[in-house]
């Protein structure tokens, strides 16, 4: 067997085992549901009757629902460093460390897992914005869903392995959950996720045009919604240079976590 078929295998059999961690956890599964159930159905109807979408095509229900598929991918790869410390509080990290295996199998092993986990939790609470009202474009079909999947993959890449690095740096659970809390909520609202960047002052709509999420938000509301460039984040760019952006931004950062993550295992 060559060195490149031995990764792959031993990639798969602990990517395999993180996603079965996952799924056996019912609690675990219905809670990343729960939540962004609770925004679309508490928050996105409250807010449709402060948010003026007069003379648009699209209800403000449905802009937020876009923007929770990319908020759940996010919220799924920012939570991935725990499962870095779970695995070092019960032993099972360092018997990875001493196992015959290439270090880079470890954190990539959970990028994969987690991206896994982002994109289907994140095509569920499409489908569950689908029943509560989503309104999509007309003609909406296979090729822009596969925008949509992209997109989420790339936030979930991008993220997961920031937050694996960390949890393999940190060490601490209180100071990593400490890291997650600070940059959840400046992550959420400075992007064009949850409200049109229109709205925002100078200085956080310079913020908001260095946030992924916005990219990725745009992106997936340019393939899906019935909207106006009023609406959009960065309306001067296409489809085309948003997916461009968000993949590149992906493939870099990911290559930089893995790099931080392999250094963390060393220690």
């Amino acid at each position: 067997m060559s060195e490149i078929d031995a990764y792959l295998r031993q990639t798969c059999a602990l990517t395999s085992r993180e996603l079965k961690h996952w799924y056996r956890s019912k609690t675990q599964v219905a809670m990343a549901l729960i939540m962004p159930l609770m925004w679309l159905g508490l928050f996105g109807f409250a807010m449709s009757g402060f948010i003026d979408t007069s003379g648009l095509d699209i209800d403000y229900f449905s802009y937020l629902a876009m923007g929770m598929v990319i908020i759940t991918s996010l919220s799924t790869s920012m939570n991935a460093g725990m499962s870095v410390i779970w695995d070092r509080r019960f032993g099972f990290l360092a018997k990875l460390k001493a196992a015959p295996i290439p270090r880079g199998v470890i954190p990539l092993s959970k990028v994969l897992a987690t991206t896994v986990k982002a994109a289907i939790q994140s095509m569920l609470i499409l489908i569950i914005g689908l029943v509560l009202g989503l309104n999509l474009v007309e003609g909406f079909g296979i090729v822009d869903l596969l925008v949509i999947i992209v997109a989420v993959v790339a936030v979930a890449l991008t993220f997961s392995s920031i937050f694996i690095a960390l949890g393999l740096v940190i060490k601490n659970q209180d100071a990593l959950m400490s890291v997650n809390m600070l940059l959840n909520l400046p992550l959420m609202f400075a992007s064009g996720a949850m409200f049109p960047t229109s709205t925002f002052p100078d200085w956080l709509r310079t913020v908001a045009n260095v946030n992924p999420l916005t990219y990725a938000a745009d992106a997936i509301r340019r393939a899906s919604t019935p909207l106006n460039d009023s609406m959009l984040s960065v309306p001067g760019l296409s489809l085309a240079e948003d997916m461009v952006l968000i993949i590149v931004s992906a493939i870099v950062v990911t290559a930089m976590g893995m790099f931080f993550a392999r250094r963390g295992l060393k220690d």
